[in-house]
């Protein structure tokens, strides 16, 4: 089985179902034949991962913006997971119930850009709950758009609300450089990814452009977006993004291989590599798609290099 995740960048995994399996599994390979790596010199690590000191002399793992202390509370931001969590929840019921009161209409450009705001003090008011987190505020980007998009995948208010909201929202382990965050909701409907400024920001400039594609193609394998939000806590913006969900949490993963589409530099790491389930890059795919029977051609006609 193969399955690939929404985003730029695709990982891919060749699985078979195992209910036992919990949300972070690192088990090695079992029943499918995994291609063997080339010998290459151990790459360049794209990311920052360094050991800082903590306040009680423990260590803690950073990667990006993402740390993990030796307790194993993850922090983002500045900002524990749990109470990230538990901003989305009260922000995402917040902003649809409140879409609820308004009519359906059509999308008109300005929709795309519209960026709605509300504070969310931990003493309550008149529009939020109280709640046991720092104050924050919640900002949706082109509410009536992604509401839109959210009827055309089929997915109603309700559900959205129900599968997001009504149970706590499970982090799921991250092997990517990026160091972003990722949650699935209980019953593994819908991702949560953290976003960088760059990439919400370019998310949103796309969004009149995959307006007209999802009419004119509704059945496109494009990415599901379903919301675009950002927590403002501690003076930081931390944005997310909701995508459906590809690959259950009970689906056991036997190799996984992280695509871009180019093979410029695209081995995976000798310290990667030496994992118990390493991440390929786009070069072994190619090996593997050789083995499997495939042949590979370049964008000039060439075969691609197998070795």
């Amino acid at each position: 089985m193969a399955s690939a995740s929404s985003g730029p960048s695709s990982s891919v995994g060749f699985s078979s179902f195992d209910p036992a399996v919990p949300s972070c599994t690192s088990s090695s390979a079992s029943g499918i034949k995994r291609p063997v790596a080339p010998e290459v010199l151990e790459a360049k690590q794209d990311s920052y991962i360094s050991l800082v000191p903590y306040a009680s002399g423990m260590p803690i793992k950073k990667i990006g913006h993402r740390s993990v202390d030796s307790s194993g509370e993850t922090t983002y931001k500045k900002t524990t997971s749990s109470a990230l969590k538990g901003a989305i929840q009260l922000g995402i019921t917040h902003t649809v119930g409140s879409l609820s009161t308004k009519p359906e209409r059509d999308v008109l450009m300005q929709d795309f850009y519209v960026v709605e705001s509300i504070f969310f003090p931990s003493e309550g008011s008149n529009l939020t709950p109280a709640h046991h987190y720092n104050d924050f505020r919640f900002k949706t980007y082109a509410p009536v758009a992604f509401r839109y998009f959210r009827e055309l995948f089929g997915i109603r208010p309700d559900d959205y609300l129900y599968s997001l909201c009504s149970e706590p929202l499970i982090e799921l382990c991250s092997s990517g450089a990026s160091g972003s965050l990722f949650y699935v909701s209980s019953d593994d409907e819908f991702i949560i990814k953290t976003v960088q400024h760059k990439e919400a920001e370019f998310l949103q400039k796309l969004l009149p452009g995959y307006y007209m594609n999802l009419n004119q193609n509704p059945r496109t394998l494009l990415p599901k977006f379903y919301g675009l939000y950002c927590v403002q806590a501690g003076g930081k913006n931390i944005r997310i993004v909701v995508m459906n969900n590809l690959l259950p949490r009970s689906v056991k993963m036997h190799i996984k291989y992280d695509l871009k589409g180019s093979t410029y530099k695209r081995r995976a790491s000798q310290k990667e590599r030496e994992k118990p389930l390493p991440t390929f890059k786009d070069l072994v795919f190619c090996i593997f798609l050789v083995e499997t029977g495939f042949h590979p051609v370049s964008q000039d006609g060439l075969d691609l290099p197998t070795s």
